[in-house]
Order: C-alpha cells, then sequence, then structure tokens
C-alpha cells in the first residue's frame, strides 16, 4: 500500500492523449517581395523615431501608456493567466471541508425533547492524469495566455500607426487651412482691385461678378477644411487617452518638421511571420485548438481519482469520546462509456475547429503578404509623383503671375486669371496631400511589417515595466502586476507539474 501513491504518481507521467502541438505551415511564396530594400527587423520596433519628430514620439510614448484599448488588453491579458493559474490547480489534490449545526425534535418511539445536532467533515480528492486531460487542458489555456499576450502587441501596433496616422492628417488639413485663407487674401485684394477699376469704367462689372464668385466660393470652402481639422485634433485627443483638445497647444501646422525616413524595408516573408503580432494570434489559436482535441479526447477514457474523508458527528453535543468518527480513503475512477456518440462527436467537432483555425492561420499569413507588398507598392509609386506635382506648383505659380500681366495689359481676359488662381490653389493642395500621404503610406508600411513592438523574452517583470525602464518602490503592486503581463510568453506544453 505504501507503494500505491507512487505507482499513481508513475502513471500521471504518461503520454497524454491527442496530437501534440507543431507549428503550422505557412503557405510558400515564389515570388521577390520587397525588392530593392534595406531595412532591418530590428529598426521596426520603433519605427515613430524614424520620423524624427520629437512630438509625435511623445504621443505616441503617451498613447501607449494611457488608452483604454491597452489598459483594456491588459485586463484581458491578466484575467487569461489567472484562469491557466486555476487550471494548473488541477494537478494537485483538492480539499473541501463542511459543517452544519441544527436543533430540532422527532416524533415516535424513545424520541422525546428537542436534540442538537453537530457534524463536521473534511473531503480530499485528487485526480490521476493518467490520459493527459488536465495537461491538455493547461496547455490550451497557456495557448490562449500567449494568444492574449499578442493580441496586446497587435493593440498597441494597431494605436501606434492610429496615432500618427492621425497626427498626419492633422497637419495636413491645418496645412490646407493655411492654403485656402492664403488664396482667399490674395482673391479678396483681386477683387477689390477689379471693383475700383469697374467704378473707373475700366472693366467691365463682368469682371467684377466673376472675382466676388470665385472669393466666396474659396471663403466657403474653408469651414469644412476647419471642421475635418476639428475632427482630426479630438481623434488623436481620444487615440492617446486624453480629453478634447489637451494636446491642442502642443501641435504644428506644418508637415515641412517631418522627416519622410528612408523606405527600403528588407524584411523577407519568414522573417514576416516573425513580425506580426496577427500571424503569431493565428499560430496560438492552431495551438490552443490542438489541445482542445486532446481535451475532448480525454474524456472517452477512465477518469481515475484518490479521494478520502473525515467526519465528525453526534446526535447531541455530548463529550468529545461520545462522538461518532469516520475515515474513508480509497481510489475511484468514472468513465463515459455510454453516450450514443455524445463524446466521439465532441471530438470530431474539436478536430473540425482546428482544421479552421490552420485554414484562418494560412489566410492571417497571405493576407499580411498582400498587404505589406502593397504598402511597399504604395510607396514607391506615390514617391514617383513627387517631382511632377512640385513642377505643377511652380508652374502654376509662374502662369498665374504672367496672367496678371496679360490681364493688366488688356491681352487676356478676368476668366484667364481665375483660371490660374484656381489651377494655383489645386495645385497647392494636391502637394500637401501627397506629402501627407507619403507619410501615412510610411506608416501604413510599418505596420504591414509588423512595427511597434518586439517578441524578445521579458525583461524580470519584478524590476521593470513593459517599455523596459525600472519600476520604482513607490509604484503600487497592482500596476506592476498589469506590467509584467505585457510581454507575450511561449506557451509550452506542460509535460509534468511543478511543485505547488
Amino acid at each position: 500500500m505504501k507503494r500505491a501513491p507512487l505507482f499513481f504518481l508513475l502513471l500521471s507521467g504518461c503520454a497524454a492523449v491527442g496530437p501534440d502541438y507543431t507549428p503550422p505551415e505557412a503557405p510558400e511564396t515564389t515570388a521577390e517581395l520587397f525588392e530593392g530594400s534595406g531595412y532591418e527587423t530590428e529598426s521596426l520596433a520603433n519605427w515613430w523615431q524614424d520620423f524624427q519628430d520629437p512630438l509625435l514620439c511623445d504621443l505616441i510614448e503617451e498613447g501607449l501608456k494611457n488608452a483604454p484599448t491597452v489598459e483594456a488588453a491588459i485586463a484581458n491579458l491578466r484575467a487569461q493567466r489567472a484562469l491557466r493559474e486555476s487550471t494548473e490547480a488541477g494537478f494537485w489534490p483538492q480539499f473541501t471541508a463542511s459543517g452544519s449545526y441544527t436543533w430540532g425534535r422527532s416524533w415516535g418511539a424513545q424520541r422525546q425533547g428537542w436534540e442538537d445536532n453537530l457534524t463536521a467533515r473534511g473531503d480530499a480528492s485528487w485526480e490521476i492524469d493518467i490520459f493527459g486531460g488536465v495537461r491538455r487542458s493547461v496547455e490550451q489555456q497557456m495557448a490562449n495566455e500567449a494568444r492574449l499576450a499578442y493580441t496586446l502587441q497587435d493593440v498597441r501596433v494597431t494605436l501606434a500607426a492610429e496615432i500618427a496616422t492621425a497626427y498626419v492628417e492633422l497637419r495636413r488639413y491645418a496645412a490646407q487651412v493655411n492654403i485656402a485663407e492664403a488664396n482667399l487674401a490674395l482673391q479678396e485684394k483681386t477683387a477689390a482691385v477689379i471693383r475700383e477699376r469697374a467704378l473707373a469704367g475700366i472693366v467691365p462689372w463682368y469682371d467684377v461678378a466673376a472675382t466676388e464668385a470665385q472669393t466666396a466660393t474659396t471663403r466657403a470652402s474653408i469651414p469644412s477644411l476647419r471642421q475635418n481639422l476639428t475632427a482630426a485634433q479630438l481623434r488623436l485627443d481620444w487615440l492617446t487617452g486624453q480629453a478634447p483638445y489637451a494636446t491642442q497647444a502642443r501641435l504644428r501646422e506644418s508637415l515641412d518638421e517631418m522627416t519622410l525616413p528612408d523606405l527600403s524595408p528588407k524584411v523577407l516573408p519568414n522573417e514576416l511571420l516573425r513580425r506580426r503580432a496577427d500571424i503569431r494570434i493565428a499560430e496560438e489559436n492552431v495551438h490552443a485548438q490542438t489541445a482542445a482535441v486532446g481535451v475532448a479526447t480525454a474524456e472517452l477514457y477512465p477518469r481515475f481519482t484518490l479521494g478520502g474523508n473525515i467526519g465528525l458527528s453526534t446526535p447531541d453535543l455530548t463529550p468529545w469520546s461520545d462522538y461518532t468518527q469516520s475515515v474513508n480513503f480509497g481510489p475511484s475512477v468514472s468513465w463515459n462509456i455510454f453516450g450514443f456518440g455524445t463524446w466521439r462527436k465532441r471530438v470530431e467537432s474539436a478536430k473540425a475547429t482546428l482544421d479552421a483555425q490552420i485554414a484562418t492561420y494560412e489566410d492571417t499569413v497571405l493576407e499580411a503578404y498582400q498587404e505589406a507588398e502593397a504598402a511597399w507598392d504604395a510607396c514607391r509609386r506615390e514617391a514617383e509623383r513627387t517631382n511632377d506635382l512640385r513642377a505643377a506648383e511652380s508652374f502654376s505659380a509662374e502662369a498665374l503671375r504672367i496672367a496678371d500681366q496679360l490681364y493688366e495689359n488688356g491681352e487676356i481676359t478676368i476668366d484667364d486669371v481665375l483660371t490660374r488662381q484656381s489651377s494655383l490653389l489645386s495645385a497647392q493642395e494636391a502637394l500637401v496631400s501627397h506629402r501627407a500621404t507619403l507619410f501615412t503610406n510610411a506608416i501604413t508600411l510599418y505596420r504591414a511589417l509588423g512595427g511597434g513592438w518586439t517578441d524578445e523574452p521579458p525583461p524580470d517583470s519584478a524590476t521593470t515595466d513593459e517599455n523596459g525602464a525600472p519600476i520604482t518602490e513607490e509604484a503600487p503592486a497592482a500596476k506592476q502586476a498589469d506590467l509584467a503581463a505585457a510581454e507575450p510568453t511561449p506557451a509550452p506544453t506542460p509535460d509534468a507539474p511543478d511543485a505547488p
């Protein structure tokens, strides 16, 4: 009998039923993706620094620390971590205790008066994980924890890209407002001159009407541009987790301070698999579902449990020596023998879901290839427009200058001048939009390549936060626990339980 516990411990080391997890194979590609590039994956972790804009860097860092979406992802990860730890408790004995006290009476032979009844009971049970049901459950929870860790990183990647995009859009609308107001001032000056010349009988009143119409049209466009500017401002405040207009005082209204990085990403397809958090999420979904197949398969096999209890009871509050005492100990077995196919169908369902997760993983990889290559191509194609758009603005300004002189000499009509003014306004707006598109395309490329996070092993959670910075002694313990959940950890298969 003394060797029985050792026997059951040896049984618990048996191989778990169900398939063992193997990483899914990614779809192969023979195309030369990202041809002629020169980026390294290490430079993608903090890609926003490549724009050399300290304000943009500050806003992204603030958003990553303050945004409610990040806090929600950390909370979800913390909840899953607790669930995983509670599942690991299934490796060890479970103890329960109960007790009751009642006061009552019964009627019948030899039953008189009221009686006190006191009972106390302690139970213990230990499931011997022979077929690995508990181990597969723990493996599934560990994979789910890793998935949520990568989800946290994906939230950060998305948030950083959205903050940068909102920042660029805000500057774009601000520049468009400045261009519209500058053109409005020019058109109002022209309209005033034309009116004076019309009063003097030099030009017809048609010229006055034409210039006033164009001036009114330009003036009417400014409120819409300001509305877009306000919406971009509010979106930026929201993304950074701040109140409306909290960042307004720090913002500048030009794209000229930003530096367009050298967009030449040298990230090959196999490196892309390690860079993108969404691919890692899909991979962990496959891992979790593989373990779920094992959990369902284990239900087809017997479950062995060591159990026991100890109890005390008395029909009255008698001396201790008169209490009824009981002790029971022994093994038990339960087996889902007849279920009319219930358990086998659950295994089939789990396997079908696994096939779906593998297909989803493959689709995620193909989508990642498509997004990255499309983003890279968009950057190259948009850059090809730069010289022509700059030339269009320059020639439009020169054409307007010549048109003003010709109109002064009476060689052309006012319609020709107004057409040149409209052309210059369009060229200026096109150049601003182009420059903003260059930045947003760069941001999209960084995001498509998996920029904005690192999958390096996390630092010691007791001494550093999620950014690798030291945690001071004044930091609340709850906050330290939240920050410790910031980095993803792999989800290995639990071969054997550790000591509790």
